[in-house]
């Protein structure tokens, strides 16, 4: 049983870098391409892709069991917290530092989480209807 071992720690861990990793690589590839490096943004991209597909090979042991009603409910949850705990805390302490764009920046990341969860829902509540 994977649930509460160092492994699923580990996993969730390795997930979040490979995420992470994805991310940033494109990011890098859009700014490369910018410069007018295309073999750079090239090298990039290819390996953004990778990462993204070591990310899903990992996920699939964390999320194995799931059906979609359960990854609308996970998701929901997830965006809810984003939009009402996680940004609005960052907010917070973003205001206290006098980081204002930065704070109006989470305050907008919220209200885009907030509608990612309401489409969840109303999803989940279409799904269970059927």
């Amino acid at each position: 049983m994977l649930r509460g071992t160092q492994t699923e720690k580990n996993l969730w861990l390795a997930f979040a870098g490979e995420s992470q990793a994805q991310n940033k690589y494109a990011y890098f590839a859009e700014m490369a391409k910018r410069e007018g490096r295309e073999d750079v943004a090239k090298v990039f991209m290819e390996n953004s892709k990778q990462e993204q597909e070591h990310a899903r090979l990992i996920f699939q042991f964390l999320n194995e069991k799931n059906n979609t009603e359960t990854n609308l409910k996970i998701s929901a949850q997830s965006e809810n917290y984003e939009a009402n705990t996680m940004y609005e805390e960052y907010e917070r302490v973003a205001l206290q530092e006098g980081l204002e764009d930065i704070a109006k920046f989470f305050r907008e990341i919220a209200k885009i989480e907030a509608e990612h969860e309401r489409k969840f829902l109303a999803l989940l509540k279409n799904f269970s209807s059927k």
